[in-house]
């Protein structure tokens, strides 16, 4: 079964290979239901809860298919995760009830001032940001997955806490140019990380101890960094950052699309693209098709997922993995 969502994908798409200055337009969506990805799942019984925040304007406030996570929820079933979504502020009762919280994209709240001035607010309250903090310090799990502007710095001051610093514009490399402007365009899209380009760190725990991960596809995002331990997916030396408006910001030798560390006694996974755990195929006005990207039969994007997932839980042990 496949489900259709053009009108859908087209606003995401605006937020993201449009903002990168795309010459190529998405004419069809598709959410690929029938995918399934073939691994062995946990025997044992675990008892992991996950908590999904669809209080925030989150993926998951989308309705069914549309949120393009199918792929993700139906891996977490067979392996034996349950799965239950925050309606309300994620307060530490709240909280009490997961062992690992999934925030997936936080877009900022765009408030207009009365003189003509815009504020780009954090929809996270202090009160929310302490509970997330004290959560993982306990012993839980969190992914938080964010994009470039204005998809991910909504939380940036929970990024602040655990010492993440990002940079909210367009990763560009020119090792990897952009899938839809290759010329012009300032977000790349990284088609193929590997431990060959030096880009996927398989000594990760997260990946070392887990499911066989040689190749990732990575969409147009943001970038972040932390610690070089810390580095799951690294961009190359001297990637650039730019601004929306296609400006020139900074570039460096430590940026990452995706880390993971462990906090107090608990774990943190941050990507700076939201897409690639999710389930869409793109047709472009070329005809041609590109997977939005787990289920794609090119990556281990699927398996990087289950690692992670496997990793953030507080109840599997390494051995078990």
């Amino acid at each position: 079964m496949q489900k259709r969502y053009a009108g859908f994908v087209c606003f995401l798409l605006s937020l993201s290979l449009e903002a990168a200055f795309a010459q190529k337009e998405v004419i069809d969506a598709i959410a690929d239901t029938d995918y399934r990805h073939e691994f062995e799942p946990l025997q044992k019984q675990h008892h992991t809860r996950v908590l999904i925040d669809r209080y925030h304007k989150t993926i998951y406030t989308n309705e069914g298919f549309a949120t393009g996570a199918h792929a993700m929820l139906e891996i977490m079933d067979r392996d034996r995760f349950s799965v239950d979504y925050a309606e309300e502020a994620l307060s530490q009762d709240i909280l009490a009830q997961a062992d690992i919280l999934i925030i997936h994209g936080l877009p900022n709240d765009k408030i207009a001032l009365e003189n003509g001035g815009v504020f780009w607010k954090s929809p996270l309250s202090d009160s929310e940001i302490d509970s997330i903090v004290k959560f993982v310090d306990s012993g839980g799990g969190l992914y938080l997955s964010l994009s470039h502007f204005p998809n991910g710095s909504g939380a940036l001051p929970l990024l602040e806490a655990f010492s993440v610093k990002f940079r909210d514009g367009y990763l560009y490399s020119k090792e990897y140019p952009s899938f839809t402007d290759p010329e012009n365009g300032r977000c790349s899209h990284y088609f193929g990380m590997s431990e060959d380009d030096n880009t996927l760190n398989v000594d990760h725990p997260l990946i070392r101890h887990g499911l066989p991960v040689r190749k990732v596809d990575y969409h147009c995002g943001a970038a972040i960094f932390r610690n070089p331990e810390d580095v799951v997916l690294q961009f190359p030396a001297g990637s650039e950052n730019y601004n929306k408006d296609n400006t020139f910001s900074e570039a460096s030798g430590y940026y990452a699309g995706m880390i993971g560390f462990e906090f107090g006694k608990g774990k943190v996974v941050v990507a700076a693209d939201q897409g690639m755990f999710r389930n869409f195929i793109f047709t472009f006005d070329t005809n041609e098709k590109v997977y939005v990207t787990i289920t794609s039969p090119d990556n281990d994007n699927a398996s990087l997922f289950i690692n992670m997932m496997r990793w953030l839980s507080p109840k599997i042990s390494r051995e078990s993995r």
